[in-house]
Parts: C-alpha cells; sequence; structure tokens
C-alpha cells in the first residue's frame, strides 16, 4: 500500500464579494453603458426575482432581450457566456458576470420566441396536459412579468398571447393530477404503515394543489421556493399564508402522529380539488 499523499485543498478566488452590494442602475440608460451592444435590441426588460419585488442584496438580476442579429457584450474576469437550444431548436445566448456589485444573468432570445414556446397552446389547441419542459415554463413566467426598458408593445403583445393560450389551463390541470397522484401513494403508503412517507407524499400533493390555485388566478411562477410569497400576493387562489403554514409546514400538532399528519394534510388537498375542479377542467 503507497504512502498517502497530503491533502491541500485551495480555493482561487476570481471576484471577491463586497461587504456592502451597492444596487446598479437598472434604468435603460444604466443598462447599456454596461451592455452597450444591447442598444439595437427590439425588447429588453428586467425579469425574475427583481421584478417581482422579492429580490435581496445577493440576488441575480435576471436580464432578457429579443433580437435577431447579433449583440456583442463586454467581456471581463467575471464573465461567462455560451448558447444553447432546447430539443425543438430554439436557441439563446446566455451572459452571466459583473455589473457593479450584482451578478447578472442575461439571455438573449430570438423575437419569436414567445410564439415557437406557446406553439402547441395556440390555433385552437389544447393539450390535455403539457409537455412543455422546465425550463420554458420558466420562460413563460419571466415574460409574463417582465419590466420592459425597451419594447412595451412586444411585451404587452407576449402577456395577451400567454393570457389567450391554452397554457395556463393545461398547467392547472397537470399540477391537479400531480395533486391526485400524490394522494394515491399517501394511502397506499399508510396502508402499508409508512408514516414517513406518507407524511412527504401529503406535503408534496398539497404544493402542487397550492401551485394549481395560483395558477387558476394567473399566477405563474414555476419555482417552488416562492410559494409562499406568491400566496400572499394572490388572495384570488383561496389559501392564505397563515392557512398553508397552519395547515402543511408547521408540522404535526401535538400529540398528532406523522400518519394522522399526513390524512389531514390529505383531507385538505383533497376538499381543495373539489374547490377548483370545476375551473380546472374549463
Amino acid at each position: 500500500m503507497g504512502k498517502a499523499q497530503p491533502f491541500a485543498p485551495s480555493v482561487v478566488v476570481l471576484t471577491e464579494e463586497p461587504r456592502v452590494l451597492e444596487p446598479p442602475d437598472l434604468s435603460l440608460d444604466g443598462i447599456l453603458r454596461r451592455f452597450p451592444g444591447l442598444a439595437a435590441v427590439e425588447a429588453l426588460g428586467i425579469t425574475g426575482s427583481t421584478a417581482a419585488g422579492w429580490g435581496n442584496p445577493y440576488s441575480d438580476i435576471d436580464i432578457y432581450a429579443f433580437s435577431d442579429t447579433e449583440c456583442e457584450l463586454p467581456m471581463d474576469d467575471s464573465v461567462e457566456t455560451w448558447r444553447n437550444e432546447d430539443a425543438s431548436g430554439l436557441g439563446r445566448v446566455n451572459w452571466m458576470g459583473r455589473y457593479g456589485d450584482a451578478l447578472v444573468d442575461l439571455k438573449i432570445w430570438p423575437r419569436a420566441a414567445p410564439r415557437r414556446v406557446l406553439a402547441s397552446f395556440l390555433d385552437g389547441n389544447d393539450p390535455e396536459l403539457i409537455e412543455v419542459g422546465y425550463m420554458m415554463q420558466d420562460f413563460i413566467y419571466r415574460v409574463s412579468v417582465i419590466q420592459p426598458l425597451r419594447g412595451d408593445n412586444f411585451f404587452a403583445d407576449t402577456r395577451r398571447l400567454i393570457a389567450t393560450s391554452t397554457y395556463p389551463g393545461a398547467l392547472a390541470r397537470q399540477l391537479k393530477v400531480s395533486a391526485e397522484n400524490r394522494l394515491n401513494d399517501v394511502a397506499g403508503q399508510l396502508q402499508a404503515g409508512d408514516t414517513l412517507g406518507a407524511r412527504l407524499a401529503a406535503m408534496s400533493a398539497a404544493g402542487f394543489v397550492a401551485d394549481c390555485c395560483l395558477v387558476l388566478a394567473g399566477d405563474l411562477c414555476r419555482s417552488e421556493k416562492w410559494l409562499l410569497r406568491r400566496l400572499d400576493r394572490t388572495p384570488a387562489c383561496g389559501i392564505t399564508v397563515s392557512e398553508y403554514c397552519t395547515l402543511v409546514l408547521d408540522g404535526p400538532q401535538q400529540g398528532e402522529s406523522y400518519g394522522d399528519y399526513a390524512r389531514r394534510i390529505a383531507e385538505w388537498v383533497r376538499a381543495t380539488i373539489i374547490r377548483v375542479e370545476s375551473a380546472v377542467l374549463g
């Protein structure tokens, strides 16, 4: 057996994080000073948590641009850039790097991207469930909440395209089916005595049905971490933050077993599905 080699890991700091973060100028003029190559794009806006009002000092700044021409982007030690495309051939340019103290995630899409992503939900098409992957679902949400810096008409037309498509209805149906599948898991796990599995399955069912209610109320966000913020800003969904926390996130009540806790959540999920079923089925 050979002699053990010493383990001496090292860390190379490419860009040191400042102790006090100053938010960058997110006006059109400010963005164009950092990204002069975006001056010719047809549409440009801020999206993600910053646009939703949920950003924090360490949040990325998400920028979407739409153009059919090549854009020259700044390059420095903080930057990574690459191109990729989905299975349909829809491509985009990705740029990640620093703008002042903030990290920017910039994506440049072709102008036809919204219509291409929504194609299976337009012109009378109404699939029972969705086959659009998570990345494109996230794209649809982000263009629905974008804060335009340029191209107001482009983004208004895109929001109308989403609203008149059958995408929201198909997404709601998919979430309802996912919640029902988790309820089946809960029933089987409880019968098998797997109360730990049943607890998690019930909590998952609750997340799906809450998401379904939010989609029906017009909130298309796809990130689980924002569920409570979404409930807080969307009272029309019929579920309050207090209700969801008490029923799902606060855990078993005093003296309540994991199995009874799972049953309580499952009953709430079932009642919520019944409440919204007519809206889901259209």
